[in-house]
């Protein structure tokens, strides 16, 4: 059913308080990524998690995710901290399977390295999740491992681009494929 009111329960369109609907959201959110991380590598995105919220709630809003999914997921990783969990918002992941800037800022009960790239520090993260919360974590216990996303986007910047040619120092001329000038005598 529509609404016209921003936030909404889905029953019969009456306006929800936002405030209220994000308290409601939380401990939904905190399950869905204890979920996510029972499958080891397993991650999910900011639309899906807020799409799953949503539904199992029955209130929505038509706010633009972009303007509350932090704060969802900031009220996540303080429980999970308060909790002592593994920072269970490492889990969730942009559509290019990067981690938002405010994770660097959300609370955590373990550790972290804050001159660590983000993706890194949330891929040590999301392993300690899978160590508490996966039923398929490999015998060795597993490695902290980047979106594929990311690794593909990594592997691409390191992959060398060709050899520039090479230029003859006395004429200026780019050397055959042999490595010698035309106009040299040698």
């Amino acid at each position: 059913m529509s609404s016209e009111h921003g936030t909404y329960f889905e029953v019969d369109g009456s306006k929800a308080n936002f405030t209220e609907a994000l308290e409601t959201w939380v401990p939904i959110a905190y399950d869905l990524l204890i979920e996510v991380a029972s499958k080891y590598n397993r991650t999910t995105t900011y639309l899906e998690l807020t799409q799953a919220v949503q539904d199992r709630s029955g209130i929505r809003t038509r706010m633009l995710i972009a303007n509350w999914s932090g704060k969802l997921l900031e009220k996540v990783a303080k429980r999970a901290a308060e909790a002592g969990e593994p920072p269970l918002t490492a889990l969730c992941v942009r559509p290019d399977g990067t981690i938002g800037e405010g994770y660097s800022q959300a609370p955590k009960s373990v550790p972290t390295d804050p001159s660590a790239p983000v993706d890194d520090l949330a891929a040590q993260h999301r392993l300690l999740c899978y160590r508490r919360f996966a039923n398929d974590l490999p015998a060795d216990g597993g490695t902290p491992t980047l979106t594929p996303q990311v690794a593909r986007a990594r592997s691409a910047r390191a992959k060398p681009g060709p050899k520039p040619p090479e230029i003859c120092h006395i004429h200026g001329l780019e050397k055959s494929a042999v490595g010698e000038c035309d106009m040299c005598e040698d």
